[in-house]
């Protein structure tokens, strides 16, 4: 029943992957259609969509998507080692086992190869819609409306823990002394495991560069007015006193939302 729940689970997350992130901003507009009539404009907007962005990006939801997966996948996988091996013995009531086994496999390995892969398809997308956002414009004082390093740290740690726990299925597999039927299965869901938790890191990792980037002064021969500090015609977004409207509302998004039009989608 537990392992019913759990698939019923990773079935209603997978859905969840597989829906086009519509709700999120669109990709920033060519160098000639951009509507920001000054620099202001073009902050405010780029925080906003990086805000919406990361916070997709990073969900903790994805997260438990991509781990439940990774022990669903792991359990077919032992499932069809299992299978095989009741194959090759040649015995009817094994060849019948086998079989049952294999079916049980195929039914956890598919559901969870389609959830990583619509996740990770997603993932590229978003990221490159953050990317390209970040790479507009770079402004520390806007940070604070698009940071979720709490999301990225969940996304971490686990990441490196799974990452070295496959590591130490696969050196166990192959250095110690464990049978020969049980070799495929522990290097198989050590394989697992590192792939899975590569992936957590590359994600955390990528959104700690655009903030390390996002931090780094500007040389001097840049131009333009981060290279010599704040440009004093310019409000300060984080001065309560300078009429500055930043248009974000208390749960991070503007306050007139996004449209729908013209929406990332895959």
């Amino acid at each position: 029943m537990s392992a019913m729940n759990a698939m019923g689970a990773m079935s209603a997350m997978r859905k969840d992957a597989m829906t086009p992130p519509h709700e999120l901003p669109p990709p920033p507009p060519a160098p000639d259609e951009r509507p920001w009539k000054d620099r202001a404009g073009l902050l405010d907007a780029r925080a906003r969509a990086m805000g919406a962005l990361a916070r997709w990006y990073l969900a903790p939801h994805r997260a438990l998507l991509l781990w439940l997966s990774t022990l669903v996948f792991a359990l077919g996988w032992s499932l069809a080692v299992s299978g095989f091996q009741f194959l090759v013995k040649g015995e009817i009531i094994e060849h019948v086992l086998g079989v049952i086994f294999l079916g049980l496999a195929l039914g956890a390995t598919v559901p969870s190869s389609l959830g990583v892969f619509s996740g990770l398809r997603s993932d590229v997308f978003v990221g490159a819609c953050l990317r390209d956002w970040a790479e507009l414009e770079r402004d520390p004082r806007t940070l604070p409306h698009w940071r979720v390093s709490g999301g990225a740290l969940l996304w971490l740690g686990p990441s490196i823990v799974l990452a070295c726990l496959g590591l130490a299925l696969g050196g166990f597999a192959v250095f110690s002394d464990v049978g020969t039927e049980s070799v495929g299965t522990v290097a198989g869901i050590g394989l697992v495991f590192a792939a899975a938790g590569a992936l957590g890191m590359a994600k955390a990792i990528d959104y700690y560069r655009l903030v390390g980037r996002e931090l780094r002064p500007l040389r001097s021969d840049t131009g333009g007015p981060d290279a010599y500090g704040p440009d004093p015609l310019e409000p300060d977004p984080l001065d309560p006193d300078s009429g500055y409207d930043d248009g974000f509302s208390d749960d991070g998004f503007s306050d007139d939302g996004f449209s729908d039009d013209g929406f990332c989608s895959d």
